[in-house]
């Protein structure tokens, strides 16, 4: 993967702001993409009172990425005519909730940071995934690959890329770079290898009687 990090003086005193772009191997633009910049050095503070929504319908989690602040509640209503029982038994945080439909568990507090792969043990080609980070500056890539990030407190940052299909890993998929208070900053990532094909099929809905 290339990464350029450039910052250049905004035209007015004003908080300072990130774009991140990340394109393809083939040029084109990556959507989807989770932007996490990290302070250098700099303390967690985890989110307060943070709510967020991991839905169940048409047989996936939608959406198939979350990103949250740590410390933020997770509700996992199903939507669907049939019922799941979603779990996780990735280390930044396992868990289970029980065979049900509709809204029948209390969102679970995602209070470690790492990544959180979902399955449903009665659908296995649901898969879905919750990226915690401690952070406040994160998000994802829109369709023409950018995303812009504001109020960025000045410092050192490490600014870290992921995509659920990529096919690559390694230090490439980072970036350090210096905000100025007033400064408007960018990077740039391109990716080297295209991203690995979609896994993820569902078939047609059914009803609460087929379970």
């Amino acid at each position: 993967m290339a990464c350029t990090v450039l910052a250049a003086p905004a035209q007015a005193a004003a908080a300072a702001a990130l774009q991140v772009t990340v394109t393809g191997a083939d040029g084109k633009p990556v959507e989807g993409a989770v932007v996490i910049a990290e302070p250098v050095g700099g303390a967690a503070h985890p989110a307060v009172n943070a709510k967020a929504v991991m839905d169940q319908r048409n047989l996936m989690f939608v959406p198939d990425v979350l990103v949250v602040q740590t410390g933020t509640a997770v509700d996992f209503p199903n939507s669907d005519q049939v019922r799941h029982q979603v779990y996780s038994f990735s280390s930044a945080k396992p868990f289970q909730l029980a065979l049900y439909a509709g809204r029948a568990h209390a969102p679970v507090v995602f209070d470690h940071a790492g990544l959180v792969t979902l399955g449903c043990n009665i659908h296995d080609s649901m898969v879905g995934y919750i990226w915690v980070t401690d952070s406040p500056w994160f998000g994802r890539t829109s369709a023409n690959g950018t995303l812009q990030l504001r109020d960025l407190a000045p410092g050192e940052y490490t600014v870290r890329i992921w995509h659920a299909r990529l096919a690559e890993t390694g230090p490439q998929l980072q970036a350090r770079l210096h905000v100025e208070e007033g400064s408007a900053a960018t990077a740039n990532f391109r990716l080297q290898h295209a991203l690995k094909a979609e896994l993820m099929h569902h078939g047609a809905d059914k009803k609460w009687a087929d379970y």
